[in-house]
Protein backbone atom coordinates (compact mmCIF):
# COMPACT_ATOMS: atom_id res chain seq x y z
CA UNK A 1 0.00 0.00 0.00
CA UNK A 2 1.30 3.21 -0.70
CA UNK A 3 1.32 5.95 2.01
CA UNK A 4 1.07 9.62 0.93
CA UNK A 5 2.17 12.58 3.03
CA UNK A 6 1.51 15.68 3.58
CA UNK A 7 4.47 18.11 4.46
CA UNK A 8 2.09 21.29 3.21
CA UNK A 9 3.52 24.42 5.88
CA UNK A 10 6.65 22.55 6.84
CA UNK A 11 10.17 23.11 6.13
CA UNK A 12 12.95 20.27 5.73
CA UNK A 13 16.40 21.08 5.43
CA UNK A 14 18.57 18.13 3.48
CA UNK A 15 21.67 17.95 3.52
CA UNK A 16 24.25 15.94 0.91
CA UNK A 17 20.83 16.81 -1.75
CA UNK A 18 22.96 16.74 -4.66
CA UNK A 19 22.97 12.86 -5.10
CA UNK A 20 21.77 9.57 -4.25
CA UNK A 21 19.26 9.46 -1.21
CA UNK A 22 19.89 12.77 -0.49
CA UNK A 23 18.61 13.73 -3.91
CA UNK A 24 15.60 11.28 -3.74
CA UNK A 25 14.18 13.03 -0.56
CA UNK A 26 14.46 16.31 -1.92
CA UNK A 27 11.89 14.91 -4.90
CA UNK A 28 9.76 12.89 -1.93
CA UNK A 29 9.45 16.39 0.41
CA UNK A 30 8.80 18.48 -2.78
CA UNK A 31 6.17 16.24 -3.94
CA UNK A 32 4.90 16.69 -0.63
CA UNK A 33 4.14 19.93 -0.24
CA UNK A 34 7.59 20.45 1.87
CA UNK A 35 9.45 24.04 1.75
CA UNK A 36 12.92 22.37 0.87
CA UNK A 37 16.01 24.09 1.46
CA UNK A 38 18.85 21.48 -0.17
CA UNK A 39 22.41 21.77 0.31
CA UNK A 40 25.58 20.06 -1.14
CA UNK A 41 28.94 20.08 -2.29
CA UNK A 42 28.34 19.17 -5.38
CA UNK A 43 24.88 21.53 -6.55
CA UNK A 44 24.72 20.21 -10.65
CA UNK A 45 21.21 17.94 -10.01
CA UNK A 46 19.53 20.50 -7.71
CA UNK A 47 19.71 23.08 -10.44
CA UNK A 48 18.35 21.51 -12.44
CA UNK A 49 14.73 21.34 -10.57
CA UNK A 50 12.16 23.54 -11.31
CA UNK A 51 10.55 23.88 -8.23
CA UNK A 52 9.12 26.98 -5.81
CA UNK A 53 9.41 24.97 -3.19
CA UNK A 54 12.73 24.86 -3.76
CA UNK A 55 15.41 26.65 -2.21
CA UNK A 56 19.30 25.43 -2.62
CA UNK A 57 22.93 26.42 -2.15
CA UNK A 58 26.53 24.75 -1.91
CA UNK A 59 27.68 23.75 1.46
CA UNK A 60 31.01 22.42 2.49
CA UNK A 61 29.34 20.75 6.10
CA UNK A 62 33.14 20.68 7.50
CA UNK A 63 33.23 24.07 7.90
CA UNK A 64 31.71 24.04 11.15
CA UNK A 65 31.10 28.53 10.96
CA UNK A 66 29.54 27.73 7.38
CA UNK A 67 27.07 25.01 8.75
CA UNK A 68 25.89 27.25 11.81
CA UNK A 69 25.21 30.00 9.64
CA UNK A 70 23.64 27.85 6.90
CA UNK A 71 21.01 26.68 9.69
CA UNK A 72 20.66 30.41 11.29
CA UNK A 73 19.34 31.90 7.22
CA UNK A 74 17.41 29.03 6.75
CA UNK A 75 15.23 29.21 10.01
CA UNK A 76 15.55 33.26 9.95
CA UNK A 77 13.99 33.06 6.47
CA UNK A 78 11.37 30.52 7.06
CA UNK A 79 10.66 30.68 10.75
CA UNK A 80 11.49 27.03 11.20
CA UNK A 81 12.80 23.99 10.61
CA UNK A 82 10.73 20.93 11.12
CA UNK A 83 12.73 18.08 9.76
CA UNK A 84 16.45 17.80 9.01
CA UNK A 85 17.72 14.87 6.53
CA UNK A 86 21.27 14.52 6.90
CA UNK A 87 22.24 12.67 3.96
CA UNK A 88 26.18 13.96 2.88
CA UNK A 89 28.65 11.21 2.96
CA UNK A 90 31.84 9.41 1.30
CA UNK A 91 33.05 6.05 1.12
CA UNK A 92 36.49 5.13 0.00
CA UNK A 93 37.93 1.32 -0.22
CA UNK A 94 41.39 1.79 1.43
CA UNK A 95 43.05 -0.52 3.36
CA UNK A 96 44.60 -0.56 6.48
CA UNK A 97 48.25 -0.73 5.45
CA UNK A 98 47.61 1.99 2.84
CA UNK A 99 45.75 4.25 4.32
CA UNK A 100 47.14 7.81 4.68
CA UNK A 101 45.76 10.10 7.35
CA UNK A 102 44.27 12.74 5.01
CA UNK A 103 41.93 9.23 4.08
CA UNK A 104 41.08 8.75 7.72
CA UNK A 105 40.25 11.85 8.29
CA UNK A 106 37.96 12.67 5.29
CA UNK A 107 35.91 10.08 6.49
CA UNK A 108 35.88 11.32 9.66
CA UNK A 109 35.71 14.95 8.32
CA UNK A 110 32.41 14.53 6.32
CA UNK A 111 30.90 11.60 7.49
CA UNK A 112 31.13 12.27 11.86
CA UNK A 113 32.17 15.88 12.43
CA UNK A 114 30.23 17.23 9.45
CA UNK A 115 26.61 15.29 10.64
CA UNK A 116 27.81 16.58 14.08
CA UNK A 117 28.08 20.52 13.62
CA UNK A 118 24.53 20.15 11.27
CA UNK A 119 22.87 18.70 14.45
CA UNK A 120 24.85 20.72 17.15
CA UNK A 121 23.23 24.16 14.79
CA UNK A 122 19.91 22.27 14.68
CA UNK A 123 19.50 22.08 18.48
CA UNK A 124 18.65 25.63 19.44
CA UNK A 125 16.51 26.18 16.55
CA UNK A 126 14.01 23.01 16.81
CA UNK A 127 13.78 22.83 20.83
CA UNK A 128 12.59 26.72 20.34
CA UNK A 129 9.91 25.52 18.84
CA UNK A 130 9.72 21.80 20.85
CA UNK A 131 9.16 20.50 17.61
CA UNK A 132 11.48 18.79 14.96
CA UNK A 133 13.00 15.54 13.82
CA UNK A 134 16.44 14.83 12.42
CA UNK A 135 17.54 11.68 10.36
CA UNK A 136 20.77 10.65 9.82
CA UNK A 137 22.48 7.84 8.03
CA UNK A 138 24.84 5.20 9.21
CA UNK A 139 25.61 1.84 7.52
CA UNK A 140 25.68 -1.65 8.13
CA UNK A 141 29.34 -1.52 7.85
CA UNK A 142 29.05 0.25 10.97
CA UNK A 143 28.98 -2.96 12.59
CA UNK A 144 29.82 -6.01 10.35
CA UNK A 145 33.30 -5.40 9.06
CA UNK A 146 34.61 -5.79 5.32
CA UNK A 147 37.76 -4.97 3.62
CA UNK A 148 38.67 -1.96 2.80
CA UNK A 149 35.88 0.20 5.26
CA UNK A 150 37.63 0.84 8.34
CA UNK A 151 37.31 4.12 7.76
CA UNK A 152 33.92 4.54 6.58
CA UNK A 153 32.79 1.93 9.04
CA UNK A 154 33.92 3.53 11.67
CA UNK A 155 32.81 7.07 11.42
CA UNK A 156 29.32 5.07 10.36
CA UNK A 157 29.69 3.22 14.01
CA UNK A 158 30.35 6.71 15.61
CA UNK A 159 27.04 8.24 14.47
CA UNK A 160 24.99 5.60 16.08
CA UNK A 161 26.77 7.20 19.67
CA UNK A 162 25.77 10.33 18.66
CA UNK A 163 22.42 9.64 17.80
CA UNK A 164 21.59 7.50 21.20
CA UNK A 165 22.88 10.28 23.66
CA UNK A 166 21.95 13.35 21.25
CA UNK A 167 18.14 11.36 21.29
CA UNK A 168 18.17 11.96 25.18
CA UNK A 169 19.39 15.33 25.25
CA UNK A 170 16.49 16.37 22.91
CA UNK A 171 13.30 14.32 24.11
CA UNK A 172 12.56 16.76 27.27
CA UNK A 173 12.40 19.04 24.26
CA UNK A 174 10.05 17.50 22.09
CA UNK A 175 12.49 16.49 19.65
CA UNK A 176 13.62 13.36 18.03
CA UNK A 177 16.41 12.21 16.20
CA UNK A 178 17.05 8.64 14.76
CA UNK A 179 19.45 6.92 12.49
CA UNK A 180 18.66 4.85 9.60
CA UNK A 181 20.79 1.77 7.85
CA UNK A 182 19.35 2.32 4.43
CA UNK A 183 21.53 -0.93 2.78
CA UNK A 184 22.57 -1.43 -0.65
CA UNK A 185 21.31 1.32 -2.75
CA UNK A 186 22.58 2.38 -6.76
CA UNK A 187 23.93 5.10 -5.87
CA UNK A 188 27.32 7.28 -6.77
CA UNK A 189 28.51 6.77 -2.94
CA UNK A 190 28.00 2.93 -4.24
CA UNK A 191 29.22 2.52 -7.81
CA UNK A 192 32.52 4.76 -6.85
CA UNK A 193 33.39 2.61 -3.62
CA UNK A 194 31.98 -1.35 -4.99
CA UNK A 195 33.91 -2.70 -8.41
CA UNK A 196 31.61 -4.58 -10.95
CA UNK A 197 32.25 -8.40 -9.41
CA UNK A 198 30.67 -7.00 -6.15
CA UNK A 199 27.99 -5.14 -7.46
CA UNK A 200 26.78 -8.77 -9.34
CA UNK A 201 27.61 -10.20 -5.94
CA UNK A 202 25.55 -7.78 -4.35
CA UNK A 203 22.60 -7.94 -6.41
CA UNK A 204 22.41 -11.79 -6.65
CA UNK A 205 22.72 -12.26 -2.91
CA UNK A 206 20.68 -9.29 -1.17
CA UNK A 207 19.34 -7.26 -3.97
CA UNK A 208 20.59 -3.28 -4.75
CA UNK A 209 17.81 -0.83 -4.22
CA UNK A 210 17.06 2.57 -5.61
CA UNK A 211 17.05 5.32 -3.56
CA UNK A 212 13.22 5.43 -4.25
CA UNK A 213 12.63 2.09 -2.46
CA UNK A 214 14.05 3.85 0.75
CA UNK A 215 12.29 7.24 0.91
CA UNK A 216 8.64 5.75 2.05
CA UNK A 217 10.37 4.69 5.66
CA UNK A 218 12.36 8.36 5.46
CA UNK A 219 9.46 10.27 4.87
CA UNK A 220 7.46 8.45 8.05
CA UNK A 221 10.27 9.08 10.29
CA UNK A 222 10.36 12.40 9.87
CA UNK A 223 6.57 13.16 9.81
CA UNK A 224 4.31 13.31 12.70
CA UNK A 225 3.37 9.55 12.41
CA UNK A 226 6.58 8.70 14.12
CA UNK A 227 6.80 11.43 17.06
CA UNK A 228 7.32 8.47 19.24
CA UNK A 229 10.43 6.91 17.82
CA UNK A 230 13.85 8.77 18.64
CA UNK A 231 16.97 7.36 19.41
CA UNK A 232 16.31 4.37 17.41
CA UNK A 233 18.69 2.88 14.30
CA UNK A 234 16.44 1.47 11.86
CA UNK A 235 18.48 -1.41 9.25
CA UNK A 236 16.80 -2.84 5.79
CA UNK A 237 19.23 -4.88 5.31
CA UNK A 238 22.27 -6.42 6.36
CA UNK A 239 25.33 -7.19 4.07
CA UNK A 240 27.40 -10.80 3.38
CA UNK A 241 30.39 -11.21 5.46
CA UNK A 242 32.96 -11.29 3.73
CA UNK A 243 35.43 -14.59 2.62
CA UNK A 244 38.36 -14.71 4.28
Amino acid sequence: MQVSYDFSGNVVLIAGAGSGLGLAMTHSCLAAGAQVVASDIVTDALARIEHPGLTWSKLDITDSRAVAAHIKDCAARFGRIDAAVLASGIQRRILVEDMRDEDWLAHINVNLNGVFFLVRALFPEMKQRRRGSILVFTSGLATAGWPGATAYGASKAALIALVKSAAQELRPHGVRINAVSPGIMHTPLFHDSANQDEVRMYERSLGVSQPEDVTPLLMHLISDGASTVSGNVVERRLIPQANP
